[in-house]
């Protein structure tokens, strides 16, 4: 079983049980997909008993649910630290210099560096987190509840490009910080059905540099 998140410590017996019967619930639906999630399957991947899905979770659907919140609120931290990184950086420019070519250029090389070192790694450090998210983003549809939980969790991905983006461009930075992460997204999931060993990092930065190049007004990046 590829474990999504980790447990906290101080856990319960019962916590931990719950959380493995989630984590299992995420590999399940990595692997094969939201219409795979039965409470039999996930206790099979889990390694514990059927009365215990059920005993946790009254059907599927609550199990889906719980899984997709455990995945986002395990996933914030890892983002919250990138951005806290990038923001750092940027706050080492004035607004004046943040106006020139020279210096949009080099943040452009940075960023696009730092993007693509980003990219890699979570496919090939994170691959189950990538899988969950691409079904969830998806599937979402089948259910009004989980759709809302997707819109919530692509608005917290964009709301730190939205704010980056605004740094350079005022008039609708929305519109560049939707390009990026169309860009982002199918760049991973696009990697995801590559082997690790076949990822052109290359390509992936280049079309990265192009994406942020323009939305820090670099037409030719």
């Amino acid at each position: 079983m590829a474990t999504v998140t980790a447990a906290g410590p101080k856990l319960t017996k019962g916590e931990k049980t719950r959380l493995r019967i989630l984590d299992a619930a995420l590999s399940v639906i990595a692997t094969q997909g939201l219409r795979a999630v039965t409470h039999r399957a996930v206790a099979a991947e889990a390694g514990v008993q059927l009365s215990l899905t059920t005993y946790y979770f009254k059907d599927r659907q609550e199990l889906i649910e719980e899984a997709f919140a455990l995945f986002c609120e395990g996933s914030r931290p890892g983002y919250q630290k990138v951005w806290a990184g990038v923001f750092n950086y940027l706050d080492h420019y004035t607004p004046t210099e943040l106006r020139k070519t020279t210096v949009r250029e080099k943040i452009c090389a940075d960023l696009s560096e730092l993007a693509t070192d980003y990219l890699v790694e979570q496919v090939r450090e994170k691959p189950v987190r990538l899988a969950v998210e691409q079904v969830f983003f998806t599937e979402a549809r089948l259910a009004p509840r989980l759709r809302a939980m997707a819109t919530e969790h692509r608005n917290t991905l964009l709301a730190p490009l939205v704010q980056m983006c605004a740094r350079f461009n005022k008039q609708d930075p929305e519109l560049d910080a939707e390009l990026l992460l169309d860009t982002m997204t199918r760049l991973e999931y696009d990697a995801l059905v590559t082997e690790t060993t076949g990822i052109d990092r290359d390509h992936i930065a280049r079309l990265l540099r192009r994406q942020i190049g323009w939305a820090l007004g670099l037409r030719s990046a």
